[in-house]
């Protein structure tokens, strides 16, 4: 009895597959998130400082300085974006362009100045986080604008420190207090992602559930419609599979709308929008997986779960943070990012639904919905004459 179990060939081929999948789901969960690096992060800078003429007409810009010692650092984890004025900056952080910016303020050599007179002003650096972007691209760009600031803290303290020594001047104890931290830091989050958001990945979490959802909708309906026309498709049956898909997405719609809504607390701006969003983009993935269940059969049921898989951990990351190899052959073209995307916008940046068309996703959808529609044109499965025969002889 032992001998003939070891000695079975299933238990191997089980424990191949097993390895198998071992690998895959590994490098599906944990090869694209362990130990992310970012690569030309975008952070902005914005430099108005008009800078500051001593007594003895020396020009001193504190601003130009910073700005050069930045743009002059030769890190590839970084891409400083110069804007022109702070209204700017702001503006492409709602576009989604930065994560992060530094605003040098037109009083800033003024400030620092200030400091070694008799009505001292302290100076003060604006830092700009872009919470909805991405809360791990976010967490980034403060740890390098935190990183950025200290170390420009200490050079002004430095040069303070020298002009003291130049001129002999004492040392008060409220000056010393002030040289101890020169400049002031504030940050303020901009389109922030709110409370119970999943620390912002509520946008990727409706995307697993949609998806998750919608895939089991449309094996169910796959399996209706294929055995009640034994597999040959027409206008009736493709019509029923889409009507009856439509009533399966805006139930699960609903559903999930009410329970994270109402039970778990998480903040919608607007019900009705959410719940027209959250159908538009589980129609757009019954389109997709009906597009290949239709023309591929049931193998197409493990890809469609590979996909989830492989992508679900990527889209919690920030792209930057990336593999070249993840964000260039994954990241760039799954449909799961389009819809993340979806309600970041509505969710975290305020924008109204369809602000900017259907967008990637709905184009995705649409082309989808034209080859479920083009599926009438796929030739029937030919029956085994054997069978033919058999059921025959059974009916007679």
């Amino acid at each position: 009895m032992f001998r003939t179990y070891f000695t079975n060939k299933l238990l191997w081929i089980g424990l191949g597959l097993i390895s198998l999948l071992a690998c895959i789901f590994t490098f599906a969960f944990m090869g694209s998130t362990v130990n992310p690096t970012p690569k030309e992060l975008p952070i902005g800078i914005v430099l108005e400082d008009d800078g500051v003429q001593l007594p003895n007409g020396e020009e001193l810009n504190f601003g130009e300085k910073l700005s050069e010692q930045i743009k002059n650092n030769d890190s590839t984890s970084v891409e400083w974006i110069l804007y022109e004025t702070e209204k700017d900056a702001l503006e492409e952080m709602k576009n989604k362009e930065v994560y992060g910016t530094l605003i040098l303020s037109k009083d800033l050599s003024k400030n620092v100045y200030s400091l070694l007179t008799n009505t001292p002003t302290k100076p003060v650096i604006k830092t700009y986080l872009n919470e909805g972007m991405n809360m791990t691209g976010a967490n980034v760009a403060s740890q390098i604008t935190a990183g950025v600031t200290n170390q420009f803290n200490q050079q002004i303290q430095e040069q303070l420190y020298n002009r003291i020594d130049e001129v002999k001047a004492p040392i008060s104890s409220d000056l010393a207090k002030l040289l101890a931290n020169p400049i002031s830091v504030t940050t303020e989050k901009i389109n922030p992602i709110g409370e119970n958001s999943a620390n912002g990945n509520t946008p990727a979490l409706f995307t697993q559930l949609l998806w998750l959802t919608t895939f089991f909708s449309s094996m169910i309906l796959f399996t209706i419609v294929n055995k009640v026309t034994g597999g040959k498709w027409s206008l009736t049956s493709i019509g029923s599979q889409l009507l009856s898909g439509t009533l399966f997405v805006t139930s699960i719609s609903i559903i999930i709308l009410l329970l994270t809504e109402n039970l778990l607390n998480v903040a919608i701006p607007n019900s009705s929008d959410m719940l027209l969003l959250m159908i538009f983009t589980g129609l757009c993935f019954f389109f997709i997986q009906n597009a290949l269940l239709n023309w591929v059969g049931y193998p197409a049921a493990p890809l469609i779960i590979l996909l989830f898989f492989f992508s679900m951990p990527v889209l919690t990351m920030a792209p930057e943070m990336l593999p070249t190899i993840t964000h260039d052959w994954l990241y760039s073209w799954v449909p799961f990012r389009f819809s993340v995307e979806g309600f970041k916008d509505f969710l975290f940046f305020k924008k109204e639904i369809f602000e900017e068309g259907v967008g990637t996703l709905g184009i995705i959808g649409l082309s989808s919905l034209l080859l479920i529609g083009l599926s009438i044109l796929k030739p029937a499965k030919k029956t085994n004459n054997k069978t033919e025969k058999k059921q025959k002889t059974v009916a007679i």
